[in-house]
Parts: structure tokens; sequence; C-alpha cells
């Protein structure tokens, strides 16, 4: 039971992170229409990047817009 709650605090813990870093450098590489958003708009989703970052992490590594 610990290794199921170890394994789910570390993928919150790389998905807070990397929601960070990409927040303030990859948003606007992968959605133009983020550019120039607000602080607000960027704690509104930030919840949805550290849930989703290996998705994000793939899109921001590609390049995809």
């Amino acid at each position: 039971m610990n290794i199921i709650l170890y394994v789910g605090a570390f993928y919150l813990a790389i998905g807070v992170l990397f929601g960070l870093i990409f927040l303030l450098f990859g948003i606007n590489k992968v959605d133009q229409a983020a550019a120039g958003s607000s602080v607000w708009f960027r704690l509104i989703i930030l919840p949805g990047i550290v849930a989703l970052w290996p998705v994000l992490m793939a899109r921001w590594l590609r390049g995809v817009k």
C-alpha cells in the first residue's frame, strides 16, 4: 500500500515542478492562444498541467502547436 502512495507523491511532485517550468517557458510554444495570458489564467490551468504533465511534456519536446 505504501508503494502506491510513494508513486503518487512522486508523480505529483514531478507534475508540480514540470507545471511551474512549463508555465514560465513552454506554454507559449505549445499553445499560441495562451501567449500573454494573465497570472490568474495560468494558476487556473496549473492543476490540469500537473495531472497531464507526461502528455504536455511530449508535446513541448516535439514542438507541436
